[in-house]
């Protein structure tokens, strides 16, 4: 998956020299909360909802004559500088790693210095949801495999003889081996964890992964 692919390509943008009441209200009427500050159609910096409100919109200051002047302030003043962007050739995994590491809501998107679009959290959850249709109906059963290829081979042929479609498949690395999280067009797990164990597979239950049986509120087992 590409950055490009799940960006958003029309960006509500400011330019520095426009108020901060400005950009205030444009990220209330499109409700939006991070804005690329652009000149020439290059990114120059960029400003948060959040910068907006911890800042005040005006500044007061006493002339040399004793006279009051209200300043309103600009985009300029308070925007980021130095700003984290993707290309979109980048990958969605390159920015959800720098959302995780850089706590970030949103990344300018560049070509060259010129602003090609936004991409945000939400587009990187989404691009996520699309590739492992989890809003498809079916179920996510976890397999836990050797860690050699003809394993997972082994794993697949036996789901296509029992005819359930494979809606996702992820491997993971684990202490042994690897888990396969695997989504299923069925809802009869029980049928399919029942085969697989028949067939010499290690299906765990949840407790395998928490390390401890699960206790009910009451506190039995």
């Amino acid at each position: 998956m590409f950055v490009g692919k799940r960006m958003t390509r029309n960006v509500f943008t400011v330019s520095r020299g426009d108020t901060l009441r400005f950009a205030s209200h444009v990220l209330q009427e499109h409700r939006i909360h991070q804005l690329p500050v652009v000149e020439g159609g290059e990114l120059i910096g960029f400003v948060s909802g959040t910068d907006i409100r911890n800042s005040t919109f005006e500044e007061t200051t006493v002339s040399e004559t004793g006279k009051i002047v209200v300043k309103n302030k600009t985009v300029e003043e308070i925007m980021t500088r130095e700003v984290v962007t993707v290309s979109p050739w980048d990958t969605v995994e390159d920015a959800l790693l720098i959302f995780h590491k850089r706590r970030l809501g949103a990344l300018p998107v560049v070509e060259g210095k010129k602003l090609a679009g936004i991409i945000t959290k939400a587009d990187v959850l989404a691009a996520f949801c699309d590739t492992l249709r989890i809003e498809d109906a079916g179920v996510r059963i976890e397999v836990f495999l050797p860690r050699d290829v003809a394993s997972l081979i082994q794993l697949v042929r036996k789901l296509g003889e029992m005819k359930t479609e494979i809606r996702s498949l992820i491997l993971s690395p684990s202490k042994n081996g690897f888990v396969a999280f695997v989504r299923l067009a069925t809802i009869d797990v029980g049928a399919v964890k029942k085969t697989l164990k028949e067939a010499g597979f290690t299906v765990p239950e949840l407790s395998d992964f928490l390390g401890a049986p699960l206790t009910s509120p009451g506190g039995s087992a």
